[in-house]
């Protein structure tokens, strides 16, 4: 047998302070009603002792009227019940007993804006005892739901609460401070499990080709022999063959380049003489492509500090992505800027975006979406990047991309503490 839902803090917090409100309330009205009770009846008991004194030496027909003054506290007793007696000088008895009803209606009458008084402050401590639960237990909701997130594999950050206590604003802090470890720790598995993956395609990819390089080389020596012996119809076939040949010797190239990367010589380099060669380099491509290019550099930017030739290629890979990215059209658009000890530089698009689902497979070798692409070229955007220092950050939307670099303008160990 399953066993019933414990009640919740908020649900007791507010029972405990409700039972609280209305026992005080009941106290004070019921202390001051009886201590009202009390005094009447001392006081009818007076008038009382009162008449039966005069009542003593009076006729009946003389005592009749004064026991009209007992009305309100007395009223006569039937046979049969004890009661208080009256004797008058000759000989007549009248019996009384105390009229209680009357006196807590009198007393209930008198004493009718205290009970109200009562019943709207036991109405205003109730709200209070609501509001109360809800202000203590809203940040352990609030916690309970970040905790319910983490556990669907959604990343929240709790917000700061005004006004509470320190010991909830302590753990609230807590919980975020976990929250960016754990994305740091995922961050550094994923970077990790990365770079295990590179290291073992990077092998595999450097034995075939060096494999394949050879024999392609000498593959175009031969057919460049051979064009020279064919017929017209004939070199065109061979045209196609020699074109092929080139492309797949530019993969093959590409390939060794990523698994067997060269040491890059570091020095200064100026942001807008980059930018500047990437849009004369790239100029033809867009413009056969219809996309319209855009550059520009931020006045005082600072110089890099990198290998400009790795640089370059960065630059050229990500721009040539952006344009592939719009077959029908668009525009891409260059820009640098100093950040700080950094130096940012943007290449966006106007393309239909990244989808969700392969944003975190972009940087892996050899994952593409086209089918004439190698995989290689953002795989070898991020290995540079971060042999430089530095980060590569993407922004996509259904209208379009942004790639970020964040640079560093120094080298390590001559940056500012």
């Amino acid at each position: 047998m399953r066993s019933s839902r414990p009640l919740s803090i908020e649900t007791r917090i507010k029972v405990i302070l409700t039972a609280i409100a209305i026992g005080l309330t009941g106290l004070t009205v019921g202390t001051a009603l009886t201590q009202g009770f009390f005094e009447r009846t001392g006081e009818a008991r007076l008038l009382l002792e009162t008449a039966k004194s005069a009542a003593s030496g009076l006729s009946a027909a003389q005592v009749e009227p004064l026991l009209m003054k007992l009305g309100p506290f007395w009223k006569e007793a039937p046979p049969g019940v004890p009661a208080e007696t009256v004797h008058s000088s000759d000989g007549k008895v009248w019996r009384f007993t105390l009229d209680r009803s009357r006196i807590w209606s009198a007393l209930v009458h008198r004493q009718r804006y205290v009970l109200v008084a009562g019943l709207i402050g036991l109405l205003v401590a109730v709200e209070l005892a609501v509001f109360l639960a809800y202000s203590l237990t809203r940040p352990m909701k609030i916690l309970a739901w970040g905790c319910e997130q983490m556990r669907s594999g959604r990343w929240v950050r709790l917000p700061t609460l005004s006004r509470t206590p320190y010991e909830l604003e302590a753990l609230n802090e807590a919980f975020n401070g976990m929250v960016e470890d754990l994305k740091r720790w995922q961050d550094f598995q994923k970077q990790a499990a990365r770079v295990e993956r590179l290291a073992a395609l990077g092998s595999v990819a450097a034995a075939v080709a060096h494999e394949v390089k050879n024999p392609l080389a000498s593959m175009r020596i031969h057919l460049d022999l051979l064009q020279g012996r064919l017929s017209a119809g004939e070199k065109e076939s061979a045209a196609i063959l020699g074109t092929e040949l080139d492309r797949l010797n530019q993969t093959v190239s590409q390939l060794l380049s990523y698994a067997r990367p060269r040491t890059p010589l570091f020095g200064p380099v100026d942001a807008r003489e980059l930018l500047a060669w990437i849009a004369s380099m790239t100029a033809t491509p867009c413009r056969l492509a219809g996309v319209q290019q855009f550059w520009g550099v931020e006045e005082g930017c600072p110089f890099l500090w990198g290998d400009e030739q790795q640089l370059k290629q960065v630059m050229l890979n990500l721009v040539l992505n952006a344009v592939g990215a719009q077959p029908d059209g668009g525009s891409v658009r260059l820009e640098a800027r100093g950040e700080g000890r950094n130096v940012s530089i943007r290449v966006s698009d106007t393309g239909p975006g990244i989808p969700p689902e392969l944003l975190e497979r972009i940087f892996d070798p050899f994952f593409t979406t086209r089918p004439e692409g190698t995989g290689l070229g953002l795989s070898i955007v991020h290995r540079i990047v971060e042999g430089h220092g530095g980060r590569v950050n993407v922004e996509t939307s259904p209208q379009g991309t942004v790639f970020s670099l964040l640079l560093p303008t120094a080298p390590p160990d001559k940056k500012e503490s």
